[in-house]
């Protein structure tokens, strides 16, 4: 056991100031350790000896010899060990229990002495100010209590840890000197000038909206916070006055609100741009600023951006660039009060020194601090003289006993490695293609995905999906991925649906994958990586360690749909280890639960490669009985060679001991005989089934295209080559490797795969760099995808501005996150290989222009078509125009189009339909508030089969309509749309005086979205008028978006002659659902007394946004619980609605409210 006084003291013949000594080199390092071991035995002898007689010189003496060491060799090993100047007091043997003290002092004192004489003012500076802070124990008291207080109740973890929580924020430690102000309401401080926190970082923390203002935003709105002082320095007004920096505007100028009145102002009012604050200079001292701190030693780049957020007169955070150091050093911005180019470390060295005069000194006090934090570190002679003998022999006996918990409190290395995992979602720009571009396949998956999202959104206890979406290489199942994830994300990540104790960055969903290269194709992490699961089989099983569960249960507790791609690569005991992993950190323990209850999207071919010397998991009783199955059949990658697809999906399927077509082995001899007769690129990717192959394809390339060929071996720690004889090059990781300029290379290990660089990811070297003695340092690759390294680029010197990414020497694991202590008593190497060639199952999910493949040594099955399958011939894979339901519609129904005026309309038209627009600037008078809004507007697409005739309204109506009517027909349709911020009175005396125009004999629909929630319990005026005129909403009561709320409506004013159908779908591209609709206007006239019923069995014509019911994409599972029909899915939905009268008397009823409606208003 330590002592924190450092008892026994060392012995001592005289006393001397002991001066500690550093290594300078290996051997140093070697004997520091044996002097320190001797010191330690030396010690522990003397612990033992004196239990038996006082000891004496001689014993020492004896110790000394049985070293070999003189005593100056025992003072030389005192410094050792002590890491600080200390004074070494002259010491007999028999007093190394005695405190230093002073006789005189001692005897006037009558108490305990410890005397020591100062010779480090930081370590005096830091034992004054632990006794000056030194903390009472109340919190710790408190939280206790707590903790007590919630195991005797039961509670789980999470409500623990709340209520934990909840004790610690509104408890507060305070000093008694403190306590006393508070309770004589003493002022602690006192100030002449005011304080004002600058947030000038773009990180700082923002306050959320008020909760009623959030429920009035648009629920993809993103504008939630409310401003901070950084955002109204970048709303100042453009005036050369305000040409200043934003520590010059904290300081100087005062934000009131607008709606302050005041009376004779001494200084002049400016408004901001586009906020509701105004400013006003301070009339009499500036405010002194505050503002985040940043460690310019450890966080350089947020120091930096910091500073020049701070100090440098912007407009907008855009015009600082990236690095910001470098920006710092050597950029230049327009001085618009001098009206000249200036140096950026100029501008902001001028502005820093009004707020910072002593900056430079206080820099140097920090940089001082921190290398006196580092360097004086507690002497080691605590440790050299603890009973280490009598703890070792105990340590020894526990970690013998077969005790099953010891592994939990003692962590193994290199196990439950954690990757810091976020949330990660593309941009709405970036996915928008492929949400554009997905077939009806795609789409039909996508929607079923969706819509079991959206009741986990609002129902946790929803059974968890468990899908399997399969199909041939080619047909668009990493497109479906990306557009499945998001989607996923940003439905799980609304806002208003999180739980109390969940945070908006948590993640909701993550994408997996077996491989590296398969997880940066499709944006993921590997599923070792994600998981903290070792690579080798051996750690499977292992289970997490308690404060690596922890992390992960702070990351990942909130998942709630985890994709994974490549299944076919996946062996079973990695899905087992993958369940395992999820039901520990989900902490749901059940024979009935699989994967925590987590929602699983699997993706992948099992007719493609097989995982290597391992079963597959549809072998694992994880797979079978449990995953419903869809088959993507639309090959897109060769979709413009239908042939080619077709014979790919032939040998897909093609069985064992079966013999293939004529007409397929007439093509693959024609790729024969033009490998034979050299008709191909010779850089073209060949593909091989064994690594030798490989091998020996990449050495003749490397001979035939590079020169000037580097050989690089393998280092030790100390960066020593390892030079390799014959035997031991026979070993993967101790074969050199030969690389040169322009060769293709592969990354062999998982680097940062967040960032893309993976193990799999292919390019071509440029560079090599090298430091001061010549050797290579760094090796600088340019990567077949830009992508890959961005984070890289943005602090990496050497690939700045430049679309590339160095690698540098990595321990021999397949992860740099298995890289520990362990690792570091090995060698490192370069993590990459040639790579003109590779084996089929490392090609497994890239796509290229051409290949080459030798069929010799296959030894699995699938790996000829995983091969040939890698090709494609290059074809194109818009979101409105493409919904695969679009063309069934007679007429499309749109509000909320935010078209302008001067929107033009070309790239609008679909074919075989006529659009006809209204903005919202002309649907309201100038003067009116929403006249100048943004957004609003009404559309409509119709057949240009279908005759209508427009009916415009008057220009006073302040009404978003349009309306129009379908000749022959006698029947009116109205697309209507209110804005929330129009009021509701308003809007239905619009509307009525804008119904009053048409005869009462008219049929007419009333469509579109009304902002009144028709499930709400409030008072509905808008409904209330409609129903009184005469009119039923059709989708009363069924919910029209994501949020479950019933927004949109169809009121219409007559009973439909033909059995209706309804129904509700979900499309990506908005939050409000899809209205479907179709009616039968052909027969006018229906036998009385007959059942009127909304069935989901019928099919139709006429819909508002979108059109018509589909067949759903089969999606089968062998239990057959899965329902494969659209009737029965529908009826699932929805139910049946029947209303039981006569249409007749109906008719004429709601014929005579309208009338006296419009008599009476």
């Amino acid at each position: 056991m330590l002592c924190r006084f450092g008892f026994p003291r060392p012995v001592a013949r005289r006393t001397f100031i002991c001066e500690p000594l550093k290594a300078e080199n290996d051997d140093d390092k070697q004997k520091f350790k044996r002097m320190k071991e001797i010191l330690t035995e030396m010690n522990a002898t003397m612990n033992k000896l004196e239990k038996e007689k006082i000891l004496s010189w001689s014993d020492f003496d004896n110790l000394l010899a049985k070293y070999n060491w003189t005593y100056e060799d025992y003072e030389c090993a005192l410094r050792v060990v002590h890491t600080r100047t200390t004074m070494i007091h002259k010491r007999e043997p028999n007093a190394r229990w005695v405190n230093q003290y002073n006789e005189e002092i001692l005897k006037a004192w009558n108490a305990n002495m410890d005397i020591q004489f100062v010779l480090d003012p930081y370590a005096c500076a830091k034992y004054l100010m632990s006794y000056t802070t030194k903390p009472e124990r109340e919190m710790s008291l408190l939280l206790e209590a707590t903790h007590k207080e919630c195991r005797d109740g039961n509670m789980s973890v999470r409500e623990e840890m709340k209520k934990l929580t909840g004790t610690f924020f509104n408890h507060r430690q305070v000093s008694v000197q403190e306590a006393i102000y508070r309770a004589t309401k003493m002022p602690l401080t006192y100030s002449s000038r005011g304080f004002v926190f600058v947030p000038a970082h773009s990180n700082s923390c923002k306050f959320l909206k008020s909760q009623n203002i959030l429920k009035e935003l648009d629920p993809d709105d993103e504008n939630i916070y409310m401003s901070n002082l950084a955002d109204k320095y970048f709303d100042r007004p453009e005036e050369p006055e305000f040409d200043i920096c934003m520590a010059d505007f904290a300081s100087e100028y005062e934000i009131i609100s607008i709606n302050k009145n005041i009376k004779n102002p001494k200084t002049p009012i400016k408004r901001l741009q586009t906020l509701n604050f105004a400013i006003k200079k301070r009339c009499n001292r500036n405010a002194i600023i505050r503002y985040p701190y940043f460690n310019r030693e450890t966080d350089r780049e947020n120091y930096f951006e910091n500073l020049l957020s701070l100090y440098l007169p912007i407009r907008s955070r855009n015009e600082l660039k990236k690095p910001y150091e470098l920006f710092y050093e050597i950029g230049e911005i327009f001085d618009a009060r001098q009206q000249c180019i200036r140096k950026v470390k100029e501008v902001v060295y001028e502005n820093r020194k009004k707020y910072e005069a002593h900056w430079k000194e206080t820099d140097e006090a920090e940089s001082l601090f921190n290398q006196l934090s580092v360097d004086m570190k507690d002497n080691e002679w605590a440790e050299i003289v603890a009973n280490k003998e009598k703890d070792n022999t105990w340590s020894g006996d526990i970690e013998r006993e077969d005790n099953p918990d010891f592994n939990i409190i003692h962590k193994r290395k290199n196990k439950n490695t954690f990757i810091d995992l976020k949330q990660t979602c593309a941009t709405t720009n970036e996915i928008r293609p492929f949400l554009e571009s997905m077939n009806y396949e795609q789409q039909e998956v996508f929607y079923y995905v969706r819509e079991w999202c959206t009741k986990r959104l609002h129902n946790p206890d929803v059974e968890p999906l468990r899908l399997f979406i399969t199909g041939g290489a080619g047909t668009g199942k990493s497109h479906l991925l990306k557009c499945l994830h998001y989607e996923a994300t940003k439905i799980f990540s609304r806002k208003k649906h999180l739980e109390p104790d969940e945070n908006i960055d948590e993640i909701h969903t993550l994408i997996t994958a077996f491989t590296g290269a398969a997880a940066v194709n499709v944006g993921g992490v590997t599923i070792h990586s994600a998981f903290g699961i070792g690579t080798q089989n051996n750690s499977l099983s292992d289970n997490l360690s308690c404060d690596k569960l922890n992390s992960y249960r702070c990351k990942l507790g909130t998942l709630k749909l985890l994709f994974v791609d490549e299944v076919s690569l996946i062996q079973a005991g990695l899905w087992g280890a993958m369940h395992s992993r999820l039901t520990q950190i989900m902490g749901i323990h059940s024979n009935t639960a699989i994967f925590g209850n987590v929602g699983i999207v699997a993706i992948g071919d099992f007719y493609q490669c097989s995982p290597v010397a391992a079963s597959s998991i549809y072998s694992s009783l994880l797979w079978s009985d449990h995953f419903e199955y869809v088959e993507l059949k639309i090959n897109e990658r060769q979709k413009t060679n239908i042939f080619f697809s077709q014979m790919l999906n032939r040998i897909r399927k093609i069985k064992k001991k079966e013999d293939m077509s004529k007409e397929d082995r007439d093509v693959l001899e024609k790729c024969h005989q033009r490998y034979l007769n050299k008709e191909y690129h010779p850089e073209a990717l060949h593909l091989f089934a064994r690594n030798a192959q490989v091998d020996a394809h990449n050495e003749e390339m490397i001979e035939k295209i590079c020169t000037n060929i580097r050989i690089f071996y393998e280092v030790n720690n100390n960066d020593k080559e390892i030079k390799t004889n014959e035997k031991t090059e026979r070993k993967k990781n101790s074969k050199p490797l030969r690389l040169a300029k322009n060769a293709r290379v592969m990354m062999t290990k998982n680097i940062c795969v967040n960032d893309g660089l993976a193990n799999g990811v292919t390019g071509d070297i440029v560079e090599f760099v090298e430091n001061n003695n010549k050797d290579v340092s760094h090796i600088i690759i340019k990567c077949d995808s830009s992508k890959v390294g961005r984070l890289h680029r943005v602090s990496c010197p050497h690939c700045h501005g430049r679309d590339t990414i160095c690698v540098m020497r990595e321990s021999n694991t397949i992860d740099r996150l298995e890289y520990d202590s362990q690792s570091k008593k090995g060698t490192k190497q370069f993590p990459l290989r040639l790579s003109w060639a590779m084996t089929i199952h490392k090609a497994q999910g890239i796509t290229v222009d051409q290949v080459v493949i030798s069929t010799k040594d296959f030894f699995g099955s699938g790996m000829g078509y995983t091969a040939l399958s890698r090709v494609r011939l290059k074809c194109n894979f818009k979101a409105f125009s493409s919904y695969h339901l679009l063309h069934q519609a007679d007429l499309i129904c749109l509000v909320e189009t935010w078209l302008k005026d001067d929107t033009r309309l070309d790239h609008l038209q679909i074919n075989g339909y006529n659009l006809v627009h209204k903005t919202r600037a002309c649907s309201f008078v100038s003067n009116h508030l929403l006249h100048s809004q943004k957004g609003g507007g009404v559309a409509i697409y119709f057949r240009e089969t279908i005759p209508i005739k427009k009916i415009d309204s008057y220009a006073h109506e302040n009404l978003e309509c349009i309306t129009f009517e379908i000749e022959k027909s006698n029947i009116v349709i109205i697309v209507c749309y209110r804005s929330p911020q129009q009021n509701k009175k308003e809007f239905v005396v619009n509307l009525i005086e804008h119904l009053k125009q048409f005869n009462i004999d008219k049929n007419i629909l009333l469509i579109g979205d009304f902002n009144e929630d028709s499930l709400e319990n409030k008072s509905k005026p808008i409904e209330t008028k409609l129903e009184n005129l005469g009119f039923v909403n059709m989708f009363k009561d069924m919910p029209t978006t994501n949020s479950l709320t019933s927004l949109d409506c169809i009121y219409s004013n007559f009973i439909l002659n033909k059995v209706q159908y309804r129904d509700v779908t979900g499309i990506f591209y908005s939050f409000h659902d899809a209205l479907i609709c179709s009616i039968d206007i052909e027969n006018k006239k229906k036998e009385s007394n007959k059942e009127i019923e909304f069935n989901n069995d019928e099919q139709m014509d006429t819909d508002t946004c979108l059109p018509t019911s589909l067949s759903f994409l089969e999606i089968s599972k062998e239990t057959n619980k899965r329902k494969k029909n659209t009737t029965v899915k529908s009826n699932h939905i929805f139910k049946k609605i029947k209303v039981l009268t006569t249409v007749n008397t109906y008719n004429n009823l709601l014929k005579e409210k309208q009338r006296l409606f419009l008599r009476n208003y």
